[in-house]
């Protein structure tokens, strides 16, 4: 069964205008958070992946954050020389090189945190706790779809190795 027809793809209500709009929006916003920063808001990601735990190598940061390995190493590069994070070799596999935040990577990422809370509750202010619970629940649902139809396989792979 349909869920959309043509006429819904078309004008100010199309969900990949809506979804291109805010993002780019938001990237603007994110962007003005650090524009005083030492650290870029790409680097600062990187550290709330890592210590968030869902991103702990070289290869699911990339894939998380959509850039080429290339600029991933560089990426880790510039965290490891300013002390933000280290890499960890695996003790079960030599192979796997984990990354870690040190120190003073947690310090700069908690520092930003209440920053990024607060600009979240700003974006959300016209919502009801409930709205913005809600809007989670869906934006996780769509990615799962997004992950089963653009990335088949992928997704099980993930959760059969979590």
């Amino acid at each position: 069964m349909a869920i959309l027809t043509t006429e819904d793809l078309t004008g100010e209500l199309s969900p990949s205008r809506l979804l291109r709009r805010i993002h780019r929006l938001l990237v603007t916003r994110v962007d003005s958070l650090f524009d005083d920063e030492e650290l870029t808001v790409v680097q600062w990601t990187a550290l709330k992946l890592i210590r968030d735990g869902t991103d702990t190598t070289a290869g699911e940061l990339a894939r998380s954050m959509g850039i080429a390995t290339g600029a991933t190493t560089r990426l880790i590069d510039s965290l490891e020389a300013i002390g933000y994070i280290k890499r960890d070799l695996s003790s079960s596999d030599r192979r796997v090189v984990r990354l870690v935040l040190t120190k003073s990577g947690e310090a700069k990422h908690a520092e930003r945190v209440p920053i990024m809370v607060a600009s979240w509750n700003e974006i959300l202010a016209d919502f009801k706790k409930q709205e913005a619970e809600q809007l989670i629940r869906l934006l996780t649902k769509l990615l799962h779809s997004m992950e089963h139809v653009v990335e088949p396989g992928r997704r099980g792979d993930r959760e059969e190795a979590d």
